[in-house]
């Protein structure tokens, strides 16, 4: 039977996922970073990088876990419960400096535009 996707294509949608992930995170951030005030850019491009930084993640996290599950095979729970364990941790880490943003900067509002 015939595989539907070769390892090398599989490679190839992980990587435009992760180029993808970074680059529509910058992206927003100079969209939204025109609406607020210089203060609360901080906090902004602060999340802006975090979440780009997701991209990297993503094809680091794509390379263990294919070394994983070469290892352990694919049909392992072994290897699922390693690889899970591994997305728990990311996630946390994601989260707490999420929340230590939102804790320790100024907050992010839209500038309040004056009615003429």
């Amino acid at each position: 039977m015939k595989e539907l996707i070769t390892e090398q294509q599989a490679d190839f949608i992980v990587m435009g996922i992760a180029i993808l992930a970074t680059v529509i995170s910058l992206v927003w951030g100079m969209v939204q970073s025109r609406k607020l005030s210089n203060q609360a850019k901080k906090t902004l491009w602060a999340n802006a990088i975090l979440f780009a930084f997701a991209g990297p993640a993503i094809w680091i996290f794509w390379g263990i876990y294919n070394s994983i599950e070469n290892y352990y095979g694919l049909d392992s729970v072994k290897a699922l419960e390693i690889n899970f364990g591994i997305v728990l941790a990311i996630a946390a880490v994601f989260m707490a400096i999420h929340w230590l943003i939102y804790h320790f900067m100024p907050q992010a509002s839209p500038k309040r535009r004056r009615s003429s």
